[in-house]
């Protein structure tokens, strides 16, 4: 029997389209899936985190960036 995975803690200030539609069930989104979803930081309105780093669910996930929050 295999078990559920549970995904990795996100920052508590990653936004997109597909969150705020599905909810916690964004991850099921198509766009999200094929690629095309567009993610932004809630601290600073942009694709681009307080640190200049890029925003997205993998880079957005990594709780060693300085400006991480877990969700």
């Amino acid at each position: 029997m295999e078990l559920p995975q549970v995904p990795a803690p996100r920052c508590t200030h990653l936004q997109s389209k597909a969150m705020a539609v599905h909810g916690e069930g964004f991850e099921g989104d198509t766009d999200l899936q094929g690629g095309a979803a567009d993610f932004a930081c809630g601290r600073t309105g942009r694709a681009l985190g307080p640190d200049d780093g890029t925003v997205g669910l993998a880079r957005c996930c990594d709780p060693d960036r300085g400006c991480y929050e877990e969700y």
